[in-house]
């Protein structure tokens, strides 16, 4: 028979799952990024060089791209933290408040 796993555990490895999801997101999104933002210097460069307009989309984009990692990446484990703390707060409670011997 398969041994039970402890709910620390459980919340561990579940918070690796995320981690290692948000990880590689940020990772396909900053490929993207250096991709398209290459491809864009070159056409900024070959089609229009005395109109320098490649940097717009760059830092606008990379804006974007920072806050995917600080809050995609950065942050996430201390916000499963704060979640895990929330639904263990609420089953508590239910069961507090289900229990029959529980003076009313």
């Amino acid at each position: 028979m398969a041994e039970e796993i402890t709910l620390e555990e459980y919340k561990k490895a579940y918070r690796e799952i995320v981690s290692e999801e948000e990880k590689r997101d940020f990772s396909v999104h900053l490929v993207v990024y250096v991709l398209v933002n290459a491809m864009l210097i070159a056409i900024n460069f070959i089609y229009s060089p005395e109109a320098i307009w490649f940097f717009y989309p760059l830092i606008g984009w990379g804006i974007g791209i920072s806050m995917h990692y600080l809050f995609g990446v950065r942050w996430k484990e201390k916000e499963l933290k704060g979640r895990e703390a929330k639904a263990e707060y609420r089953a508590r409670e239910a069961k507090e408040n289900s229990d029959p011997l529980r003076p009313q």
